[in-house]
């Protein structure tokens, strides 16, 4: 059972800070991201947030979780193409993942004064974890103004008690969306609202053979996590530098402990070192030859993980992309 530790001398389990320190807000709101969606009548909804990892040229990597692109699916496809019962073996990978059509999935960036809709050039995830990456370009006339920062990956593992930041976007609204004039999406207008969340908390279990239902490499806190804030980062406070040691998956918290912060929750935190399994494309083209973001950190195509060398539980084969996760 996870254990809770208090992470004050008020015996609060965790704390909302966002409000007290706009500083890290500011510095931490130009790396997130949110995906959003779109159904057969162009209406957006959201599918979850991310964080960029790094840029190479013109394009963003961004990590979020597996389930956040599941749910963009759920919003393009209400109804599946396939039978429930079909062996997933036999099903393609094209009916089991969103569209990445620019009028089927977004991604909105939100920088000091800028906000842009990006377009999704690629999606990847390992089927085994709940961690999955976009390839994200910003439209034509944003891209001598795109800046967004990054923030790294953090390959080594927290532990039970160390203090941990949830960084995420909560508080996600549409409004005053109005259909598209034409056929082909273009031009559809909408109010996108949403703002940085800024948890802190405290590890309570670390899991690397996974825990109960959520069989991967994870960890859990006493932070409960808020509806769109899957696919946020967690950090461990004062660990320089700062990275992302781990993605927001689930939530069991009771309704009880979102509420008060003197009762512990429980989300569900996937470690980030899994990721560096994830297969993403060499070139943005039709069927391009495929490497892991681990190879593109060795060949300083993006910012290196912190502790990529000495990650205990990666095998990392003989050939391209032939990383693999292997249990302890």
């Amino acid at each position: 059972m996870p254990i809770p530790i208090s992470i004050d001398a008020l015996k609060r389990e965790w704390v909302e800070v966002s409000s007290n320190n706009p500083k890290s807000v500011e510095k931490f709101r130009s790396c997130l991201i949110t995906l959003l969606a779109f159904d057969h009548g162009h209406v957006p909804s959201i599918a979850g947030s991310g964080f960029i990892i790094g840029i190479n040229g013109d394009y963003a990597f961004a990590i979020t979780a597996k389930h956040v692109f599941k749910s963009a699916l759920k919003i393009q496809r209400p109804h599946p193409r396939y039978a429930p019962s079909a062996l997933q073996e036999f099903v393609p990978f094209s009916a089991t993942s969103p569209s990445i059509d620019e009028s089927k999935l977004r991604a909105c960036w939100v920088g000091s004064g800028n906000a842009y809709m990006l377009l999704t050039r690629h999606v990847s995830y390992n089927e085994n974890l709940d961690i999955g990456c976009a390839v994200l370009e910003p439209q034509d006339e944003n891209k001598k103004t795109f800046k967004p920062t990054s923030v790294l990956l953090d390959a080594k593992e927290p532990s039970v008690g160390d203090v941990v930041h949830m960084i995420s976007l909560s508080g996600h609204e549409i409004s005053n969306y109005f259909s598209p004039t034409d056929i082909s999406g273009a031009g559809f207008p909408f109010l996108f609202n949403c703002h940085v969340s800024l948890r802190v908390g405290t590890v309570t279990g670390i899991y690397p053979q996974g825990y109960r239902q959520y069989k991967w490499p994870c960890f859990t806190t006493s932070i409960p996590a808020m509806p769109g804030m899957s696919g946020g980062m967690v950090t461990v406070r004062n660990r320089v530098p700062v990275g992302a040691c781990g993605i927001v998956c689930a939530d069991n918290s009771s309704d009880e402990a979102r509420k008060d912060n003197a009762l512990c929750g429980e989300s569900v935190i996937a470690l980030a070192w899994t990721a560096l399994s994830i297969n993403v494309p060499k070139v943005i083209d039709v069927n391009p030859p495929m490497q892991t973001l681990y190879e593109m950190m060795k060949l300083n195509q993006l910012p290196s993980a912190i502790g990529i060398d000495n990650v205990p539980y990666i095998d990392r084969g003989n050939g391209e992309g032939a990383i693999k996760i292997r249990r302890r």
